[in-house]
């Protein structure tokens, strides 16, 4: 009895120490590179190694040589793209970077496609062809981003026997010490095959032959949507009509003649805009116009400094109990999130003002000044009132509990403060404005205000996103850039409608 026994416990020790290799995989690439030498920049090829196992998302890099920290950093954010393309929640595979080369090279930002490209291949199990590289940033969306040294890391893959090198959309046409060079011909001249590519899931096909993201042609604009939104706007233009014929026949003691053609010229605005039926405009338009008509409103009644004061009591507890109302409101949709976070911050927005109408009150007796800024709050907690109609609509439900809320927010401000310390890495002490933002959001954090914490965490993120997607890039590049980020935005938004997430 005690063989059998024996035997079977060898088999579970067994186990237990092979387990680790039986679900861990590894792949290769090549990967382009400069390195520096006594006449500058050469180009040079790399090994770039992923080894995934079971784990808790965490990114290891070896290098050898040493690389400096920006390559530590961009295959971080080059995982983070890599699961969010192919939509894998990555959270419990540890993956195990290793880049070697023969001499010390410069791969930093560059080396984010191949990582990408690599990490993709691996998750989904797919055979990368060995005979291509690829070479360029990796930002958010999967666009592909333009770097240097174009011309030398071609010139390396054709020395190292690789066929096809994949490079940015748009630079095909570089600079290279104020000379212009199109790579077409040397594409001819070395035999290699050049290829622009704009995403990574183009450079995923190109790779393996197969498609890992649908394209989405058209935006299928929900009816729901556009029903509430053609309410919400309808409803702002209407308050408009109905403040103007408040004002119409009042009297003033000061020239308010270029008020009354700015609410005139905004409300035909938001007329034109509502026949389009583009109402979001029209509603934003109408918005406009109702600003400078309560403006005009208060300013015939010559307020006293006692009536700004009040007003000002009045605005500051319509705000308090409007957020008691939306607080009891249960969350099941991203509508209703995203409705939330907007009614939000128009009454933050609302609050915000309503001080600054009292700081200004103590410090000046500008009656226009004080009115208009009354007036903002004041339809501030309207247009408030308005999006609140978003709230409660159907959709696809969603686990939004305070626990899940808040660890999207902790993830959400780690990402943007990481890819700020990336920036500052290269322009020290330039993003006082994101700091200030991902300071906010930790502030609603601390406040368990995790909706918003996400939303502003989210901006933070987005605006240093944008200054990562043009490093290096020269301005005549920008509208190429442009409207590559225009067709991943309008495929992102056709793919959340396409499985009934529309968003507001």
């Amino acid at each position: 009895m005690k063989k059998p026994f024996l035997l079977f416990f060898i088999f579970i020790i067994l186990n237990l120490l092979l387990m680790p290799s039986i679900f861990a995989k590894q792949g290769h690439m090549k990967l382009l590179a400069v390195k520096e030498t006594e006449d500058g920049y050469e180009g040079g090829i790399a090994d770039l190694y992923l080894e995934t196992k079971p784990g808790s998302g965490r990114v290891f890099l070896e290098t050898f040589p040493l690389t400096r920290t920006d390559t530590q950093m961009s295959t971080r954010f080059a995982k983070a793209i890599a699961c969010d393309i192919i939509e894998k929640d990555c959270d419990g595979i540890d993956f195990f970077y290793t880049i070697t080369a023969d001499s010390a090279i410069i791969a930093g930002p560059s080396a984010g496609s191949s990582i990408a490209v690599l990490t993709v291949a691996m998750l989904e199990n797919l055979e990368l062809n060995d005979d291509y590289a690829i070479t360029g940033t990796i930002n958010s969306g999967g666009l592909i981003g333009p770097v240097g040294g174009l011309k030398a890391k071609v010139e390396a893959a054709k020395r190292n026997g690789l066929k096809r090198v994949f490079i940015p959309a748009g630079e095909i046409i570089i600079r290279i010490d104020n000379t212009t060079t199109d790579l077409k011909n040397l594409s001819r001249e070395l035999d290699i095959e050049i290829i622009e590519v704009s995403t990574l899931s183009e450079a995923v096909r190109e790779f393996t032959g197969k498609e890992i993201k649908e394209k989405y042609r058209n935006i299928d604009i929900d009816e729901e949507y556009k029903t509430t939104m053609r309410s919400l706007a309808n409803d702002l233009c209407d308050r408009g009509n109905k403040l103007k014929a408040e004002v119409k026949n009042l009297n003033y003691s000061i020239n308010v003649s270029a008020l009354k053609e700015n609410a005139q010229n905004l409300t035909g605005k938001g007329k034109e805009a509502f026949e389009k039926q583009t109402f979001y405009s029209s509603a934003s338009y109408c918005f406009g116009a109702n600003v400078e008509y309560s403006t005009l409103l208060l300013l015939s009644k010559n307020l006293s400094k006692e009536d700004a004061v009040k007003e000002i009591e009045r605005l500051n507890k319509e705000i308090a109990d409007f957020r008691n109302r939306i607080e009891s409101i249960d969350k099941k949709t991203i509508t209703d999130l995203e409705a939330y976070i907007v009614v939000k911050e128009r009454l933050a927005k609302a609050e915000e003002t309503a001080d600054e109408a009292l700081e200004t009150l103590n410090r000046t007796n500008k009656t226009e000044r004080i009115a208009r800024t009354l007036a903002y709050a004041s339809e501030r907690i309207n247009s408030a009132s308005s999006w609140a109609t978003f709230l409660g609509k159907k959709g696809k439900t969603f686990n939004l509990n305070k626990d899940v809320l808040k660890k999207s927010c902790q993830s959400k401000i780690s990402e943007a403060d990481e890819r700020k310390q990336y920036v500052e890495l290269y322009f020290p002490g330039t993003l006082d404005s994101i700091k200030k933002e991902i300071d906010k959001a930790s502030e609603e954090l601390e406040k368990g205000n995790y909706e918003i914490c996400l939303s502003q965490a989210s901006k933070a993120k987005a605006d240093v996103d944008i200054i990562l997607s043009v490093f290096g890039v020269d301005s005549e590049q920008y509208r190429n850039i442009v409207e590559r980020k225009l067709e991943i935005v309008k495929n992102n938004i056709a793919r959340e409608a396409a499985n009934g997430i529309f968003p507001i």
